[in-house]
């Protein structure tokens, strides 16, 4: 990287002449226009980058951002990997650095989030799963010019009120998902159900399709885990309702509910079409490789990063919905997915 001292010695002129000139801070400083557009001229032909971390630090800022994450996603999404991927990047693209503390109780964010936050950032992202509790917190923290943005999913109006927030769009998730296999032609869709907004974007999907859902076919799930697939294939092969296809509400769900549909005989796609969500590793490696709508977590780590900086530098700031995407792979009768890379997909 180019420095201010290269430049200088290029021109047989003053660090400091050169500082203030590319500054803008001249002050009361003289400089002639000459010896300033020559300045000017040379840091363009060199490529000079400002440092930002020593321009955050001049400015009385602690170049850090404080992030706390609260650990999301079944075994194998790699979602909290992802996000912090996406975070990292970002920051790094800002020229600051990462202040990283996990947490998993309101407690143990109070702990982490000490009197010496102050001292050490300029503003913190919270991501993660949601913590009611701690708005009050977020609300001092702001009256304490200490910026706060969020990654949460499925917050309350209550919430969004007082957080700026980065989400995905699950309802799109659900939607995407749900109107490939119909237009698969799957006319009899399961949906193992178990965040409302998923199974909303279900519902909407065969709505506008014009086809009619059967409720018997909406199975209660409490988890996104691999034996949760498990557990609802069977409750719903016990029903013995008719049914064309799956639309689960993670990949992790989505390998349980084919590993037992192949052991019962049943073939994935020909009989039984299946899709997923969250597009990780555990799409890719199942015995099917399964079609899932992306996490998009690395998306919404570099999203919250570019608000937090608008709140940083004093510019309003707007809340953000980050879109998701559609992986076609064998398990729904698509194609299987050219990308071998899943880390780079978001």
């Amino acid at each position: 990287m180019v420095s201010l001292k290269r430049i200088a010695a290029d021109l047989g002129v003053s660090y400091t002449l050169v500082s203030k000139v590319l500054s803008g801070r001249l002050g009361t400083t003289g400089v002639s226009p000459k010896t300033r557009d020559a300045i000017i001229k040379k840091a363009k032909e060199l490529d000079y980058t400002p440092n930002r971390l020593a321009v955050a630090l001049k400015a009385g800022r602690k170049g850090a951002v404080g992030i706390f994450l609260h650990h999301i996603g079944s075994p194998g999404s790699d979602g909290s990997d992802r996000l912090l991927r996406g975070l990292a990047e970002g920051l790094e693209q800002s020229g600051l650095r990462m202040w990283l503390r996990f947490f998993r109780t309101d407690e143990g964010f109070m702990v982490a989030c000490d009197t010496h936050l102050k001292r050490e950032v300029d503003g913190l992202i919270v991501a993660g799963a949601h913590h009611p509790g701690l708005m009050p917190k977020f609300r001092d923290l702001e009256r304490q010019n200490v910026p706060v943005v969020s990654i949460f999913n499925e917050m309350p109006a209550s919430s969004r009120k007082v957080l700026t927030n980065v989400e995905i769009n699950y309802e799109r998730q659900g939607f995407l998902a749900t109107e490939h296999l119909l237009k698969q032609g799957c006319r009899r869709l399961a949906c193992f159900s178990t965040i409302d907004t998923r199974t909303a974007g279900f519902l909407r999907a065969h709505q506008e399709a014009r086809i009619k859902v059967d409720p018997r076919l909406l199975i209660d799930t409490l988890s996104f885990h691999l034996e949760d697939g498990k557990s609802s294939l069977a409750r719903l092969l016990k029903s013995a309702v008719p049914f064309d296809g799956i639309v689960c509400q993670s990949d992790a769900q989505a390998n349980g509910a084919i590993n037992e549909l192949v052991r019962q005989g049943i073939k994935v796609p020909e009989a039984v079409k299946v899709t997923g969500i969250d597009n990780s590793p555990v799409a890719e490696d199942c015995i099917v490789p399964i079609t899932s709508v992306t996490s998009e977590m690395k998306r919404a780590g570099l999203k919250a990063v570019e608000i937090l900086l608008q709140k940083i530098n004093g510019h309003s700031a707007r809340s953000a919905v980050i879109e998701p995407s559609l992986y076609l792979r064998s398990s729904s009768g698509g194609e299987k997915s050219r990308y071998a890379d899943l880390c780079d997909l978001e």
